[in-house]
Order: structure tokens, then C-alpha cells, then sequence
């Protein structure tokens, strides 16, 4: 193991490199780790011991500023208030500091639950109920990408003048959700079963799929709505409840556990799964639980990599680090449980001090010109982890997301890129769906 002095400082390194790049809408730690091993490799200028503690660093720090970039650059029109997340609504009302203070509550109880757990709870118990229930993942994935389906009310059904045009209007939603849910899993078939992306892009060939989905359509909508910058308040204030507080951390922490934990499932579909278990309701209790959601779903699903007698490898980020080295003893696990507690101080007091300066500044800010950067970032990126195929796909999936708003429908359906062929594999039907798309 590193001598104590060097983890810290490869610690630290991870969370102001994660607290530096989290903030800029459009951008996923997982995305800049792995442009970093592309481009400058792990080994030369940092020791492959100290990888891993670098990324728990910046996977925190992303953890809690990336609530920044959900809260100050997802604006939309206000016309739309009441079609938006509640972070939106609070932004547009001009209490966007006080929807990231909410979001840093639920990330804190977040960090203590996980720092809990993972001293108390998870050598001893995830172990045999991961073994116990493993073999009927596909039974879990597909009962939620039903329930995704289900949970889905026709809306809007009254405003159309003709029959015709409210059964449309009612049910376009659920319907451009499905839509969007098996074109975006043709798009992840071919890139996972066919060589159009370079083998050499192995543990990033999904890279610019996710960039396109969630990164690059967010800032072309941002560029395209031209949102309006309006003066936000930077009091230290929150309207909540101590009772709101705590269900909504109950309800985060059990779907953040269930996406970290199971393959596949995602933070966003662990939420739902959890949300709807505990009847969470208010605006409030919504962004408490994203916060701790978030961290028991990215900084949980990583930590997994360090339980000795588990040693689960869960997310893009984990894959990436166990490719170089994996950690093999309690003394790193509970190094890891340190460098957890270290890095949420610092992120939290980042994202605190940042959303401050933000609120002063909001009406100043130019998010056009910032998303002008980014978008040009996202394709730089693409091109040097997967070439000029990478850049093509980018585009297709950046057409999928922009569908998914078009149809006002759920981003989280474009995961439909990740489970179908997941689903098809799992269950031996991957040859029969080459066939249909002409592929095998």
C-alpha cells in the first residue's frame, strides 16, 4: 500500500481535478478519467497504486459539484415551470442556491450513510445477499423497465379540440418514451456487437453514446432555448422539515444502494424503484434524495471495487481503474473509507462557496457561450477515445436525447442503449437480433 503522505496527496489531486471539471455542464468525471488515461497513461506520472484513490477522490468531488451544473445550467423557458424537475422550478424562481444547499443535505447524510455501511454493514451483509440473488438480475431489469413504462400517466389528454387529437396528446408521452427506449438500444446493440468503433477503444466504446444522450443534448438544448439569466438569491436558507429530511434520505440511500450494487441499474432507476417504495412527495424531499442517491450510487458503486471479500466491479469508472490495478487488502479498503470522508469536506465546501459566487454572478453569466465551448469539448473528447466513428455515433445519440425532450418524455429512457442489449444477451437472444438488423 502507499505510504500514508502519498495516498493524501494523490487523494487531494482527485478531488480538485474532480471539483474543477464537475461544475461544466455536459461533463461526467468518467468521461475526463478516461481521456486522462487516454491521453497521459497511469504508471509514469501517477504510481498504479494511487489510481484508485485518485478516482474515489474526483468521484466524490463530481459527486457534489456536479449538482451545480443540474441546478444553474439545465434552465429552460418559463413557460415550462411546471413541466420541469423541481431544481428547475426552484432556479426559475429564483432560489437556485437553496436548491443546491438542499442537494449538499442529502449529499452529506449520503457520505455518512455510505461511511457507515461500508464500516458496518456491507463486509458482513452484501456478500451473501448479493450470492442470493445475482441469478435473477434479469428478472430485476426487465420488472423495472416495465415498471419505467407503467409509472408513465397519459397527460395533457383534455387540451386537444378532436378525439383523435387528446388520445394523441395524452398518450404521445409514454409513447415517445418507448421509442426513444429501443432506438437508443439499436444504437447500443450495434456499437457493442459490431466493429464500427476501434478495438482499441474497448473499455471506452460507449463513451460517446452516454456523451451524446445525457451530455451533448443537454448543451445543444441549452444553446438552442437561449435560457434566461435571472437573479437568484444567495441566502443560507432552506424551507424543509426534519421528517421530509429523513424519508427522503431513507428513500435515496435504498436506491442509490440498489444501483450501486446490481449491475446495469442505474442511479436514476434505482430513484424511481425507491421513490415510489416510500411515497416520497415534494420538491423538497425530491432533491435531498438526489443528493443521496448520487453519492451512495457513484461513490458506493465505486467503493465495491475495494471490499475485499466482495470486490464487485460496478460502473464505467471501476472497470477502468481495475484494468490497471485493483486493490487487494482491508488497510485499502479503510484508506478508501478515509479518503471518502476527506474529499466530501472539500467538495462540500467547494460546491458551497461555488454556488455562492454563482448566485451573485447568475445574471451575468453567458451560458450560450459556455455551451459553445463545452459542445466543442464533448466532440474533442469522442474523437480521442473512439476516432472519427466515435464522433458519428456521438451525433446519432445526441439526435436520440433531443428526441427524448422533443417528446418531453424521460432522459433516464435513452439507458435503453445500455439494458437492451444487455437484456438480449442475458437472455441468448443477441445472434437473433443481429439477424433482424441485418448484421449477422
Amino acid at each position: 500500500m502507499l505510504p500514508l503522505s502519498d495516498l493524501l496527496i494523490w487523494s487531494f489531486a482527485g478531488v480538485l481535478f474532480g471539483s474543477l471539471i464537475s461544475w461544466i455542464p455536459g461533463f461526467h468525471i468518467y468521461n475526463i478519467i478516461a481521456l486522462l488515461v487516454a491521453v497521459f497513461g497511469v504508471g509514469e506520472l501517477m504510481p498504479v497504486q494511487a489510481f484508485p484513490f485518485f478516482a474515489v477522490g474526483a468521484i466524490v468531488a463530481y459527486a457534489y459539484v456536479s449538482a451545480i451544473s443540474s441546478v444553474y445550467f439545465s434552465v429552460a423557458d418559463e413557460s415550462a415551470v411546471f413541466l420541469l424537475f423541481p431544481t428547475q422550478r426552484y432556479l426559475l424562481l429564483g432560489r437556485g442556491h437553496e436548491a443546491v444547499l438542499l442537494y449538499l443535505i442529502g449529499a452529506v447524510a449520503g457520505t455518512l450513510i455510505l461511511v457507515l455501511g461500508m464500516l458496518f454493514v456491507f463486509p458482513k451483509v452484501l456478500p451473501p445477499i448479493y450470492q442470493a440473488t445475482s441469478p435473477y438480475i434479469t428478472y430485476f431489469l426487465v420488472a423495472i423497465v416495465l415498471f419505467m413504462f407503467m409509472s408513465e400517466w397519459p397527460k395533457e389528454g383534455d387540451r386537444g379540440k378532436t378525439v383523435k387529437e387528446r388520445l394523441w396528446l395524452a398518450w404521445r408521452q409514454i409513447l415517445g418514451g418507448i421509442f426513444v427506449f429501443f432506438l437508443s438500444g439499436i444504437l447500443g446493440f450495434i456499437v457493442t456487437n459490431t466493429n464500427i468503433l476501434p478495438a482499441t477503444s474497448a473499455y471506452t466504446r460507449l463513451t460517446p453514446m452516454f456523451i451524446g444522450f445525457f451530455g451533448m443534448s443537454w448543451v445543444i438544448l441549452n444553446i438552442l432555448s437561449n435560457p434566461p439569466m435571472l437573479p437568484q438569491k444567495p441566502e443560507d436558507k432552506v424551507e424543509s422539515s426534519i421528517y421530509n429530511t429523513l424519508k427522503a434520505s431513507f428513500g435515496g440511500a435504498l436506491g442509490g444502494t440498489i444501483a450501486a450494487v446490481y449491475p446495469i441499474i442505474t442511479g436514476g432507476m434505482g430513484a424511481m424503484v425507491a421513490g415510489h417504495m416510500t411515497s416520497q412527495r415534494g420538491d423538497d424531499a425530491f432533491i435531498i434524495s438526489q443528493g443521496v442517491n448520487r453519492v451512495l450510487y457513484y461513490v458506493g458503486a465505486f467503493s465495491l471495487l475495494f471490499l475485499p471479500n466482495l470486490r464487485l466491479t460496478r460502473g464505467a469508472g471501476a472497470w477502468l481503474v481495475s484494468s490497471l490495478y485493483t486493490p487487494k487488502s482491508y488497510s485499502e479498503y479503510i484508506a478508501a473509507i478515509g479518503v471518502i470522508l476527506l474529499a466530501s469536506g472539500i467538495s462540500f465546501l467547494f460546491t458551497y462557496g461555488l454556488s455562492r459566487l454563482i448566485a451573485r454572478s447568475f445574471n451575468v453569466m453567458h451560458i450560450k457561450k459556455v455551451s459553445y465551448f463545452v459542445a466543442a469539448v464533448l466532440v474533442v473528447i469522442s474523437y480521442l477515445l473512439t476516432g472519427w466513428m466515435g464522433v458519428v455515433v456521438l451525433f446519432v445519440s445526441t439526435a436520440i436525447g433531443l428526441m427524448a425532450a422533443a417528446f418531453n418524455t424521460r432522459r433516464s429512457y435513452c439507458l435503453g442503449g445500455l439494458i437492451l442489449p444487455v437484456l438480449l444477451s442475458m437472455t441468448g437472444h443477441t445472434e437473433v437480433f443481429m439477424h433482424l438488423l441485418g448484421l449477422g
